[in-house]
């Protein structure tokens, strides 16, 4: 559990990182383009490419927070253990979801990386880094799903106790 959290927050730096990086590619290209008439090469693709760092690699951490939005006008009226089994199916169905997606794009990593792929552009930047850095992303979220499931269930059959490591029921609590 200590290791999972140390992944969640390690991924966190590299998404804030990234988002670093990629204002400093387009401000650079900006500033490039405008004062030398030369952007710096392939930043569109470079830009799109650190967005899914900085997309994927947080929502591991913001699931261990309950810090997503959610709407719970109602659910907040049911009994805790019936909030705690909604929260795991919602938990189990978006692992499913996106454990999928993320199967699908590491089932690719592989072909893409013997083919030798990449983003048409001046660099050749290869198709296949970003790809792992998905599944990655998606794997520790999956992971943390698992984790929210358990601790729901756990809570919703036998009432234990919340430690410091279970996942909040709301962010209205």
């Amino acid at each position: 559990m200590a290791l999972l959290r140390w992944i969640e927050k390690l991924s966190m730096w590299i998404a804030g990182l990234a988002l670093l990086v990629m204002g400093a590619i387009v401000t650079t290209s900006v500033i490039g383009r405008v004062v030398f008439n030369a952007p710096v090469p392939d930043d569109l693709i470079m830009v799109g490419l650190l967005m899914v760092c900085t997309i994927l690699l947080p929502l591991a951490y913001i699931e261990s927070q309950a810090g997503h939005i959610v709407v719970t006008i109602i659910a907040d009226r049911f009994p805790k253990r019936l909030q705690a089994i909604l929260r795991a199916s919602g938990a189990l169905a978006m692992g499913i979801f996106f454990g999928t997606i993320g199967v699908m794009v590491a089932g690719k990593v592989p072909q893409e990386f013997a083919e030798d792929l990449y983003y048409d552009g001046q660099l050749d930047i290869p198709t296949w880094p970003m790809k792992i850095v998905f599944a990655f992303g998606v794997a520790i979220l999956v992971l943390r799903l698992a984790v929210t499931v358990f601790q729901s269930l756990r809570f919703a059959l036998f009432g234990a106790a919340k430690t410091d490591t279970d996942t909040p029921s709301s962010s209205a609590e």
